[in-house]
């Protein structure tokens, strides 16, 4: 009977062990859901600022993309007004310079009448 005693006393000593040891497992597996929750949420958390960030730095880059076309296009006119500009100033030049011809041959002319 002692002996039974005994080896029952070691079973429930056994027993009481595993149920400590099966607690901490389960405590550590609660734990470990808990983090393993709180990091999808971070996950989740992250990922939503991140298609916010990359939306707005798309919606710039729009926004950007258009103000390069539309200074382009100015450039491009400017350039066009220029081109403009120095070909009537070279047309200007040259109407002043036959001018400046026509007036001279006339006073060479009269020059030449009148010491005729």
């Amino acid at each position: 009977l002692e002996g039974l005693q005994r080896s029952l006393g070691e079973a429930t000593a056994e027993l009481e062990q595993q149920r400590r040891e099966v607690t901490g497992h389960q405590e550590k597996e609660q734990s470990l859901a808990a983090e393993l929750h709180n990091l999808r949420v971070q996950v989740e958390e992250m990922t939503a600022a991140h298609e916010q960030e990359v939306k707005l730095l798309h919606e710039q880059a729009t926004v950007a993309t258009k103000q390069r076309d539309g200074a382009l296009q100015e450039a491009e006119e400017a350039r066009a007004q220029l081109r403009a500009l120095a070909e009537a100033r070279a047309a200007g030049r040259r109407e002043l310079l036959e001018a400046q011809r026509e007036i001279r041959e006339s006073q060479e002319s009269r020059e030449a009448q009148r010491r005729q």
